[in-house]
């Protein structure tokens, strides 16, 4: 047996064997690897979508066929703005503490929505100052596949 190593690659969903050695062919073989990606891209798109549909039709998140079961998740996301909450909380008369509470310090801000809502369902000027500082963001629909037998 020898003790060469191998400059061949066999390159997966493309099935062609490129010589590492050889730069025209890594370069073809990546490009037709970025197209595949294009590829897969659009038919992980296509499917999602019909998965999305079918799960419409049916009224439920959860698809149960034989072999296995689809969840569908979709949504909005709810994105706040903690800085404008922050300053509007301590401006409507919120004690330090409870503004801590709702509006997290990391390395930037972000609110904790339960106790936002909390503290608005107590007093309406901080509901108007947490309703105004929050946007839906369209979350793209994910898909969880579970296979049985």
């Amino acid at each position: 047996m020898s003790d060469d190593v191998s400059t061949e690659l066999v390159v997966p969903g493309v099935g062609s064997l490129v010589d590492l050695a050889v730069p025209s062919e890594c370069a073809f073989a990546l490009d037709d690897i970025r197209d595949l990606e294009r590829q897969l891209r659009y038919v992980k798109t296509e499917l999602t979508d019909a998965l999305v549909a079918m799960s419409e039709v049916e009224g439920t998140k959860t698809l149960h066929f034989s072999g296995g079961t689809a969840v569908i998740k979709t949504g909005v996301e709810i994105v706040y703005d903690a800085e404008l909450i922050e300053q509007g909380l301590r401006e409507a008369g919120m004690p330090e503490h409870r503004i801590r509470d709702i509006v997290k310090e990391t390395v930037s801000y972000k609110v904790d929505a339960n106790k936002a809502k909390a503290a608005g369902s107590a007093n309406p000027a901080y509901a108007a100052v947490v309703d105004a500082n929050k946007q839906p963001v369209e979350k793209p629909a994910y898909i969880t596949v579970s296979r049985t037998g």
